[in-house]
């Protein structure tokens, strides 16, 4: 996979449509999903959305949910508009141009968030990570999964953001291997600790 990093030139329409005949609905979009456990009223937040086609898929678990994805780049969100829109779906998935670092969501309001192939590009990790925080449920879950290449090329490592995750106050649960193919990711699983009773 080749898509721009943060040090590299921005999602302008060309690379946008670029990206997402290539990688829109490339297997490390959907494969995290299946790792996990849904409930059907579940409330989730895709942050770094592109296509959208993640949040597409997880309809199928959470049909009664509140689905939000977000997306800095305003070309790359009106693929995933359309596409949505195409699938039928557009009542039933949130749409908003944001950076991670600026959520337009209220406190405690999401039970999970989705960092798929997007982690890479967040300009400022620590406020990035800071509102993760904020929109998260007491108890609510991470889940963070990037490309081995990707993560080499951007200059990280999985240590490093484990250490981010702590340091921001997230309690780690898991790391996991995916594979589908030639697709592989490693899937982090962090949660927003609960109050103790």
């Amino acid at each position: 996979m080749t898509a721009p990093t943060q040090h590299e030139q921005p999602w302008d329409e060309r690379t946008a449509h670029w990206y997402a005949s290539q990688y829109g609905d490339w297997p490390t979009t959907w494969m995290p999903i299946e790792a996990e456990r849904w409930r059907a009223e579940e409330s989730v937040l895709d942050i770094g959305c592109g296509t959208g086609s993640s949040l597409r898929h997880l309809l199928a678990h959470c049909p009664d949910g509140r689905l939000v994805g977000i997306e800095p780049s305003a070309a790359m969100l009106a693929i995933a508009r359309r596409q949505t829109r195409q699938a039928g779906l557009a009542e039933r998935i949130e749409f908003h141009c944001s950076p991670v670092e600026v959520l337009p969501l209220a406190d405690a309001s999401m039970d999970s968030v989705l960092a798929f192939s997007s982690y890479h590009h967040w300009q400022d990790v620590a406020l990035g990570l800071g509102e993760v925080y904020r929109v998260l449920k007491p108890g609510g879950r991470l889940l963070l999964s990037e490309e081995p290449e990707v993560l080499e090329r951007a200059g990280l490592n999985l240590e490093g953001i484990q250490q981010q995750l702590l340091a921001a106050g997230f309690d780690l649960q898991s790391l996991r291997r995916l594979a589908h193919g030639e697709a592989l990711c490693a899937l982090i699983l962090a949660r927003k600790p609960a109050p103790r009773i």
